[in-house]
């Protein structure tokens, strides 16, 4: 899983045009495209395999009428030549929600994540610690047993430095019944 702040998508009204009897992707198209994989390799995003999901936050420039579904062309194109998955076709399930145009701020926030395996069958859950599936046991298990058996490791030094006074990171030893 990934979330991502990308620039704010060109129209697909913008994004094609027509030269002799080809249809080609504009020059704004380009550099978008230029723009949103140069941010996923500084992000150092690793391709996304199997089926995804996609929720898309867009915050506009300005109050102007936009559809939202102008918008995706663009941006799902552009990730997808940016590396974040080997084609959109891997997309199962996409939520986009417009929200109050923000002039200085105008973003698409973006969130692709792994379908929880196996899609419609009860029992799996995504982890919230490594976000791989898992069986779960109930409501409860939101954590696989491989990141469970870290979070103990863990636990066991901090269970150690509980109910201590410190200063400074060294212990304060108030009694003498405290340094048996």
């Amino acid at each position: 899983m990934f979330k991502l702040n990308l620039p704010f998508p060109p129209s697909v009204n913008t994004y094609w045009r027509h030269v002799g009897n080809r249809v080609l992707i504009s020059k704004k198209g380009r550099q978008y495209q230029t723009a949103v994989s140069s941010l996923l390799k500084r992000k150092n995003i690793k391709t996304l395999d199997g089926e995804l999901i996609v929720d898309i936050r867009l915050v506009p420039p300005d109050r102007r009428r936009r559809d939202v579904d102008n918008s995706l062309k663009a941006l799902l194109d552009a990730m997808q030549v940016g590396g974040a998955y080997e084609d959109d076709s891997q997309i199962v399930r996409l939520t986009v929600e417009k929200f109050a145009p923000e002039p200085k701020n105008e973003r698409a926030e973006v969130v692709v994540q792994r379908v929880p395996a196996p899609i419609g069958k009860s029992g799996f859950r995504t982890c919230l610690r490594c976000d791989e599936a898992f069986a779960s046991d109930g409501p409860s298990n939101r954590i696989c047993l491989s990141c469970r058996q870290v979070n103990a490791m863990f636990s066991c030094r901090v269970g150690e430095m509980r109910g201590k006074k410190r200063h400074n990171g060294d212990v304060i030893i108030e009694r003498e019944e405290d340094l048996i």
